[in-house]
């Protein structure tokens, strides 16, 4: 919905110019539930956000919010920003992104999940098409055919924030093969995506063995694009 880009621009501007309990008050739902790298305690309802809310303005100076990319999707959107701000007197500086779904013009569910950043690559084209092709090939247990076929040979990737070893295709390539040869994947479900030029992200469902032990999670993947490739991946 485009009110929902719209209001999204507004709570960005919100928490630029010192008005986050504003727009709290504005353009979330009273049933919303937050998360901080997957954890919601202490944050379901409108109620229980608000203190929280209200504790980060009683007890933080924000110094700098930078915007660095939004994503737009419906009733799915999703914004990076770097912050640069003082909390109880100890500074902070990070880059996070913060994922939102709305209902009838309210956010519902917000998660916020912090990031390390490379550079920005330049525009690409066909970038839906290859992310609906990179999905469907790890539901059809396809996945080392479509890491050759859409990853770009200077690929990072990240396991929430974490690069090591993951540098580069030949790194990566070794990491995908290791879990094709130890996992089985008995379902893999796409819950939402979100495309915005050359960046998108999908959040999915999976129910694998991981050498002969079973594994269930949801997880997101947030991907940078590159002249059709991806050059940049980021999973939490």
């Amino acid at each position: 919905m485009s009110n929902n880009k719209e209001s999204l621009e507004k709570i960005i501007k919100g928490i630029q110019n010192n008005q986050i309990l504003k727009v709290f008050e504005e353009f979330y739902h009273d049933q919303i539930v937050m998360y901080e790298n997957g954890d919601s305690s202490n944050r379901v309802g409108k109620a229980a956000n608000r203190k929280a809310e209200e504790s980060f303005v009683n007890n933080a100076t924000i110094n700098e919010a930078k915007l660095l990319k939004t994503i737009v999707d419906g009733d799915n959107t999703a914004y990076e920003m770097y912050m640069d701000f003082t909390y109880g007197g100890h500074p902070v500086k990070k880059t996070q992104w913060a994922f939102q779904q709305w209902s009838n013009g309210k956010i519902i569910k917000e998660e916020f999940v912090e990031v390390k950043k490379p550079p920005t690559p330049e525009p690409s084209k066909n970038v839906e098409t290859n992310l609906q092709a990179i999905i469907k090939g790890i539901q059809q247990g396809k996945i080392l055919e479509v890491f050759e076929k859409y990853y770009h040979n200077d690929v990072i990737m990240y396991e929430k924030g974490d690069s090591s070893n993951r540098v580069g295709k030949a790194a990566n390539r070794k990491a995908e093969e290791s879990f094709v040869n130890n996992a089985t994947i008995n379902e893999a479900k796409i819950l939402k995506v979100l495309v915005d030029g050359d960046n998108t992200a999908y959040e999915m469902y999976m129910d694998f063995t991981y050498g002969g032990h079973p594994v269930k999670k949801t997880q997101w993947a947030v991907q940078q694009w590159l002249n059709d490739l991806v050059i940049k991946e980021e999973f939490y």
